[in-house]
């Protein structure tokens, strides 16, 4: 392999990861040209969930700006903003990524944005490229965007619209009253007053169809028939007396879809009785019928002892799933453990592991602060394509004090802009 393609894979590896190495090699190597590489990171989100990440447009920009092709690059992202139909997170990116040619004076990536909007929208995501106009041109983006959705309803009369992009506009905007100037808008425009109609209709409908908080006896009863299945511990925090209580019906439950269910709340709260109750539900064997074993696992994490280490390293070093057993070194991390987390993360290569170790290792570090959370983190950090995890990576090698000369040269370019904060 010659220099210049051991130096594009070097680059490209980097940019779907969204690190700042592809930006330095870039820079450091004007004469070789990356615009088909870049090109490919314009035109796909390459983020692990681009939902939760958000748009990398700042990111391709920045390589963008060292580029000498970057016309060829801008007619691509223009030509994509215009026909990408499949993918919602694809297009988001798009559209940001053409806002930023259109806030310095780009006519044409401007229009692109506009024409694009509502225009062959993908199912569900036809609210894309509405914040763009807004940021571009405030309260007449807003009627524009009102006015388009305004005849799309009158084509498709069964659309439906929530008041979300007005209430976002409001609250980014203080000193106008929103309403009230889209109201005046629609006595001379039909579509806005389309668009404000569909919009009471929806809220009138909401209101029809919102169902009732349901009244629980007790935490026990909460924990057992609540729908979807414990989502209210995320919602609300649990009283000291709370946990003991689902703690004591643990001990003497006989349900397994009841065990199961209380378990589960020892995800997120210390288990407070005997350590054994819960090793001993994981040391039972796994059925698919139920998560117990699962959710015992997890409980693990918060709790301290030889016997829970003593199984841990036993899992993690004799299953055909060590990642399954790892969060439990949370409570139970000895100096050296480094070592076996620095393997594992060595031979894991799937997307979806990797991104799971990294939860993990973060969670496994914050807990234990030692300066041997540098090789296992820098290993996740030169595989991961999740800027979120790789942003509490890098706030760990800080706080550590181990954050080698070369990542932090590479965070002032990372696609998270969070993360290229850190270093100040």
């Amino acid at each position: 392999m010659t220099y210049t393609a051991d130096i594009k894979r070097q680059f490209f590896n980097s940019l779907k990861r969204g690190t700042g190495e592809a930006y330095l090699i870039a820079k450091n190597n004007p004469t070789i040209d990356f615009s088909n590489q870049i090109i490919k990171g314009a035109l796909n989100i390459f983020a692990y969930d681009g939902q939760c990440e958000g748009n990398r447009a700042q990111y391709i920009y920045d390589i963008i700006s060292v580029s000498k092709k970057k016309d060829k690059i801008r007619k691509a992202i223009l030509q994509g903003l215009a026909t990408e139909k499949n993918d919602t997170w694809n297009l988001t990116h798009l559209f940001a990524l053409a806002k930023l040619f259109a806030e310095r004076n780009d006519t044409e990536a401007k229009r692109a944005i506009y024409d694009r909007f509502l225009t062959n929208p993908i199912e569900g995501s036809d609210w894309v490229g509405a914040y763009e106009i807004l940021e571009l041109d405030g309260l007449n983006g807003l009627f524009y965007v009102a006015e388009k959705f305004g005849k799309h309803i009158e084509q498709n009369p069964d659309d439906w619209q929530d008041d979300w992009i007005i209430t976002h506009f409001q609250e980014e905007n203080k000193s106008i009253k929103v309403y009230e100037e889209l109201k005046k808008k629609a006595k001379t425009n039909k579509f806005i007053r389309i668009y404000l109609d569909n919009i009471k209709r929806t809220k009138s409908s909401q209101k029809r169809h919102k169902t009732k908080p349901t009244k629980y006896k007790d935490i026990i009863d909460e924990v057992i028939n609540s729908k979807p299945r414990i989502s209210f511990v995320r919602k609300r925090k649990l009283f000291h007396e709370e946990v003991n209580q689902v703690a004591k019906q643990l001990i003497n439950e006989a349900d397994k879809v009841n065990i199961e269910k209380l378990l589960d709340i020892f995800d997120f709260y210390k288990f407070p009785y005997d350590n054994q109750i819960i090793l001993d539900f994981a040391k039972q064997k796994r059925t698919s019928k139920n998560r117990i074993v699962e959710n015992a696992v997890e409980a693990l994490k918060h709790l301290k002892s030889k016997d829970i280490r003593d199984f841990a390293i036993d899992k993690i070093k004799n299953s055909k799933n060590p990642i399954d057993f790892l969060e439990i070194l949370t409570s139970n991390y000895k100096s050296g453990d480094f070592k076996l987390l620095s393997e594992i993360a060595d031979n894991t290569n799937n997307e979806h592991k990797i991104e799971q170790l990294a939860g993990t290792y973060t969670d496994i570090f914050k807990a234990n602060q030692t300066k041997e959370c540098k090789q296992p983190l820098e290993i996740l950090y030169n595989k991961m394509n999740c800027a979120i995890h790789r942003k509490g990576i890098v706030e760990i090698l800080i706080k550590n004090k181990v954050l080698s000369d070369k990542i932090k040269s590479e965070i002032l370019f990372d696609s998270d802009l969070e993360t290229r904060n850190l270093t100040k």
